[in-house]
């Protein structure tokens, strides 16, 4: 589930939900929502989050099965 996904990768990499956010160029809040499966992200905004994975070592294969 994305949401699991959004929480472990910030958790492996020990960042705040506002860092991440800054990151990917999305709010806040946007962050939040996902972490809380308020809302699913765009293609377009699950791809940049799985590219900043793939750009700090996240192994995506072992990522998706969360």
């Amino acid at each position: 589930m994305f949401s699991e996904q959004v929480k472990y990768v910030r958790k492996i990499l020990n960042i705040s939900q506002n860092k991440l956010a800054q990151t990917l160029g999305v709010s806040y809040a946007t962050i939040n929502r996902w972490e809380n499966s308020k809302n699913a992200p765009s293609q377009l905004a699950q791809n940049s989050f799985y590219d900043f994975c793939e750009n700090n070592f996240i192994n995506l294969d072992e990522l998706k099965k969360l």
